[in-house]
């Protein structure tokens, strides 16, 4: 089991023990303290990675581990006054506790038959600068190493695969693809058959595309050869990891790890329905060719994608009852096992709360309508105010 809990770190007072499934959504007002949650897991995710690939001695050093989470993920000093910072993260390969000023990592006694290579991806919520600024990774100007000059290198990396005569499909938008032509990025209109400059483009495009190309591009990559240096190998012989199974298990990238804030940037309702069920589509893709299931992680405002998860929870229920029916309105690459999904809802005073039903497996009415009951209320004091 995986699970992380932080204490007293920005918004958060305390999440509680929160097991951490493949596909995790997280939804709450702003600044409550969803994005803080992801980057602190995709944080203690990348250490294990490093763990797994033989550089433990580099990660654990004496206070590394809140210097490198700030400068990577942009958190102020201000997020760790408030109380004593405290986070427990634990799987089956390392576990890491950080207490006030102090970090304590352990290392699985059976790691070394475990490990494997995984491709890690944190999509920031200020991704459409790739799409405004083109080349944005030989511009950026960051003083150090962050999320979004990562990224802008991923973006860069990963636009190169789609190509005029190999475009990508938007899955967004009816007749939309997506191509990179070596030096700008286009967003070709298929019915007029007119390629538009994506910084042209509308802000819901712009926004949207930098996540379906690094969706497609590290699902599509799954099962390829990692970015290994031959040095790297032969240090796994050092370490007691020469087995050839468990070493052809790191050279090639099991699986990918996405994390994505606010998937529904600038997106009409259905625009956000067709984007989550093409980021778990690409999410079934991987785990097919490898045989391990990935990760999807996203924080959210919008109830329109928390009920649009709940209608592939429900999907799963009704495939088993009448498969052949359910894929009449479901893709089944889109059918997963309830137990790949959960769901937590952010509370002002920093707390989480586990939104999933424990008896019918679906997420819990009072969340999906919460906003509908205050919006229904008000309509009601008006009329009252109108017809009286």
């Amino acid at each position: 089991m995986v699970y992380l809990r932080i204490k007293n770190i920005g918004p958060l007072t305390d999440t509680g023990v929160i097991p951490i499934t493949n596909i995790m959504l997280i939804i709450g007002e702003q600044s409550t303290g969803k994005s803080t949650f992801m980057k602190i897991l995709s944080f203690c995710r990348w250490i294990e990675k490093n763990v797994m690939l033989g550089k433990y001695e580099e990660i654990v050093k004496k206070g590394e581990f809140i210097r490198q989470l700030k400068e990577f993920h942009k958190l102020s000093e201000e997020y760790f006054k408030v109380g004593e910072p405290y986070v427990e993260y634990h799987s089956d390969i390392v576990s890491i506790i950080h207490k006030g000023i102090g970090t304590k990592t352990q290392v699985s006694k059976t790691e070394k038959d475990k490990r494997h290579n995984t491709k890690i991806s944190y999509i920031p919520a200020e991704r459409n600068l790739l799409s405004v600024i083109p080349n944005l990774d030989n511009k950026y100007k960051a003083s150090s190493y962050d999320s979004m000059f990562n990224c802008a290198m991923e973006f860069s990396e990963a636009n190169s695969v789609f190509t005029k005569k190999n475009p990508l499909k938007l899955a967004f938008a009816d007749d939309m693809e997506y191509y990179h032509d070596g030096f700008n990025d286009y967003v070709k209109l298929q019915k007029s058959n007119t390629a538009l400059l994506l910084e042209h483009t509308s802000s819901g495009i712009q926004s949207t595309v930098p996540v379906s190309v690094l969706v497609h591009y590290l699902c599509y990559i799954t099962g390829e050869p990692s970015r290994r240096t031959p040095s790297m190998v032969k240090e796994d012989s050092k370490q007691g990891f020469n087995q050839e199974n468990a070493s052809n298990r790191l050279n090639y990238y099991n699986y990918p790890q996405l994390y994505i804030e606010e998937p529904e940037q600038h997106l009409y309702p259905t625009s956000q329905a067709r984007l989550l069920r093409d980021i778990i589509s690409q999410f079934t893709f991987a785990m097919n060719k490898t045989g391990y299931p990935g990760y999807v992680v996203m924080t959210s405002h919008s109830p329109y994608i928390l009920t649009q998860l709940n209608v592939l929870l429900k999907a799963r229920k009704a495939f088993l009852e009448d498969k052949k029916e359910t894929l009449k309105y479901i893709p089944q690459e889109c059918i997963l096992p309830l137990k790949y999904y959960s769901s937590y809802f952010v509370t002002q005073d920093g707390r989480m709360e586990n939104m999933m039903d424990n008896e019918t497996k679906l997420i819990k009415g009072e969340y999906l309508d919460a906003v509908s009951e205050i919006t229904e209320t008000e309509l009601n004091q008006l009329n009252n105010i109108i017809y009286d």
